[in-house]
């Protein structure tokens, strides 16, 4: 008895073995499927009545809840790199006007620290892109077209005349003349951030989305505004070639 007993657990485990990784094939072969061929195999979904699922513990709506969650991420970071910008320049003035060398240390060595600190900053960033990238393939999948793929995008610092970029600069797009052109044809060679429309600066602006690296995109405008440190900060309004 014991041993048919034995037996009959064995037969259970395995079955339940077997249909766990049917289920998880069946998952994987639908979530390829949603990618290679989304807005079919969506409307099917649609037709058998499902509106709100998951794909591997996945829930669609969550999923657009953590994109929105990631955009607010991005925007947090984006902001303290904006204001470490800000700190580094201002002890770099600081520190050119000191008089006294061990002040000047100081301020040499807090400086240092504050590049240190963005630098993982920016790492950070473009991690919470990345991430925000992922979601936004995997929800286009479910819903094609819903994510957006054009607005203002920073693409570097030129000199007061506007006719050179600053050193790092592009930093967006690929080499390009600092007198960049409406209609021109621009190569994204870093995940950037698509930001909305605003009132004030177009670093306050909400981000949109995320333009992948590779991605080619066409100029619409282009807008400076000024730096504190002299130069320009260049912004162009831009979608993606078709």
């Amino acid at each position: 008895m014991a041993e048919e007993n034995s037996k009959l657990e064995q037969w259970s485990t395995a079955l339940k073995n077997l249909v766990s990784t049917l289920r998880d094939a069946v998952f994987f072969i639908l979530f390829l499927l949603l990618l290679l061929s989304p807005s079919t195999i969506k409307e099917r979904l649609l037709a058998a009545g499902f509106t709100k699922g998951n794909i591997a513990g996945m829930d669609w709506e969550g999923l657009k809840q953590s994109a929105e969650e990631t955009k607010a991420a991005g925007e947090v970071v984006s902001k303290a790199d904006d204001h470490y910008d800000e700190l580094i320049s201002r002890l770099d003035e600081m520190e050119k006007s000191a008089k006294d060398q061990t002040i000047k240390n100081s301020l040499t060595k807090l400086t240092v620290e504050a590049k240190a600190s963005q630098a993982e900053l920016q790492s950070a960033d473009k991690a919470v892109k990345q991430s925000l990238s992922t979601q936004q393939a995997m929800v286009e999948a479910v819903a094609p077209s819903g994510m957006s793929e054009h607005g203002w995008l920073f693409v570097g610092k030129v000199n007061d005349r506007k006719d050179q970029w600053a050193p790092g600069s592009p930093v967006a797009v690929g080499a390009t003349s600092p007198m960049i052109a409406v209609g021109a044809k621009l190569t994204l060679r870093e995940d950037t951030y698509w930001r909305g429309e605003s009132p004030g600066l177009h670093a306050d602006s909400p981000i949109r989305s995320v333009a992948k690296i590779g991605s080619e995109i066409v100029v619409d405008s282009v807008d400076y505004s000024h730096a504190k440190d002299n130069g320009w900060f260049v912004w162009i309004n831009a979608h993606r070639a078709l």
